[in-house]
């Protein structure tokens, strides 16, 4: 059975809308800059190998972008793939922000984590979430322990990163803990945004 993602979600602080073709710019910008320093990037990675990326999309995943609620700005990407319907798994994953707000206090990347999980468990009905973080980025590990996801495995030179084969934690999370500690914590955390 094939999932019918919603093309948008509705969040406190952000709507996560349906990537596009016209974001590939936008896009290529963010994985280009700091906020990309952690993910995997094709040879001769390009605005038009963006567009051509997200026009190869399966049926099976979705990836949207983080408009901020009020202005309706692009502020960055996250993505729902790996869809397993029968185990009744995803992965979330590629989370990027605009380089202007690394490092800066904005809900944006919380609540897309928040929004996107909500959706899986909640809407999907899905029992389980699961990611790779590199084990370089320290920060994004460190958070997603504190909010409750546990690391299942250690694979050591999994991934090329700029010529460099580097390590990655494989993450999960169960629906339960999600509801019942997860989305607590984040939560808490997203109220100094109010």
């Amino acid at each position: 059975m094939e999932i019918k993602f919603d093309r948008t979600i509705t969040g406190q602080h952000i709507i996560l809308r349906k990537v596009e073709i016209s974001d590939a710019e936008d896009i290529f910008n963010w994985r280009s800059g700091l906020s990309g320093q952690f993910m995997r990037q094709p040879d001769n990675y390009s605005i038009k190998s963006q567009e051509i990326w997200i026009n190869s999309r399966e049926q099976s995943e979705i990836n949207y972008i983080i408009l901020d609620k009020k202005t309706k700005r692009k502020v960055g990407t996250i993505g729902i793939y790996e869809v397993n319907n029968t185990d009744e798994i995803a992965n979330v994953g590629r989370l990027l922000l605009a380089n202007e707000f690394l490092g800066k206090p904005t809900p944006y990347g919380l609540e897309a984590l928040l929004i996107a999980y909500d959706y899986v468990f909640n809407v999907l009905n899905f029992r389980k979430i699961t990611g790779d973080i590199l084990a370089g980025n320290i920060a994004m590990y460190k958070l997603q322990k504190f909010l409750g996801m546990k690391e299942e495995g250690y694979l050591e030179k999994h991934v090329v990163i700029k010529g460099e084969f580097e390590d990655i934690f494989i993450m999960s999370i169960f629906k339960d803990k999600f509801n019942n500690y997860y989305q607590k914590k984040i939560n808490f955390l997203l109220k100094s945004f109010k």
